[in-house]
């Protein structure tokens, strides 16, 4: 039941990015969207094949080489003109492919979760959204930092990858040793992903509450 409730959250954030896609609408809004849709097809095609106990590990790990970088791509175009964020996303994503192949050598190519990327992955994104809202905060031009683009979509992401970061790092320990205990965790990955995919829909409503996708959008931090 969990699962269809947190993928029905994952497809409420979707549909809501894409009723609000206008032609004003900011590049990383259109590219969340998009990272959107990409979820919620992947979750929904490894739900059926779980149910018909089928293995999802090659899905999984595809998904995650799309993932990490789409979410550093659409706080490149957030940032783009602040050259440490700049360097610091572009320093991810090749760092993203070395690891996919020292990976595809650790866990004899995809039969494995690659959890040295899931957890570069979520490191990366933990310190790319906690120097996001710092440099939020430390801007004395944001009167009110609860109304700017991406803050609740950083706040998401944030507690989401802080909270799951320990339980992706002793997935393939615990399938392998403790196949009963690795279910347990999950709850607590669903319930994060609750939280994650109603605060990306709140930053879209409160953005086009704010300016109809046609204000200034801020391009540094």
């Amino acid at each position: 039941m969990l699962d269809i409730i947190y993928i029905s959250f994952i497809a409420l954030s979707a549909l809501t990015g894409l009723l609000l896609w206008n032609p004003s609408t900011p590049a990383p809004y259109k590219l969340l969207t998009v990272f959107l849709m990409i979820t919620f097809l992947n979750e929904s095609t490894c739900f059926i094949l779980k149910k018909e106990g089928i293995r999802t590990h090659i899905l999984y790990n595809t998904y995650y080489y799309i993932r990490f970088p789409l979410i550093g791509w659409m706080y490149y175009k957030l940032v783009y003109r602040n050259q440490f964020f700049s360097l610091f996303i572009r320093a991810f994503l090749t760092l993203s492919i070395g690891l996919f192949f020292l990976c595809l050598y650790l866990y004899d190519g995809f039969t494995k979760l690659h959890t040295v990327y899931l957890l570069a992955g979520g490191i990366f994104t933990i310190a790319l959204c906690l120097m996001y809202l710092l440099s939020l905060l430390r801007n004395d031009e944001i009167i009110n930092p609860f109304v700017t683009p991406f803050f609740w979509i950083s706040t998401g992401f944030f507690f989401f990858f802080l909270g799951v970061l320990p339980y992706l790092g002793m997935i393939n320990f615990l399938v392998k040793n403790y196949a009963i205990f690795a279910e347990q965790p999950l709850i607590l990955v669903k319930l994060l992903s609750i939280l994650l995919y109603s605060l990306i829909s709140i930053d879209f409503l409160v953005q086009w509450k704010q300016t109809k996708f046609k204000y200034g959008f801020m391009p540094s931090a």
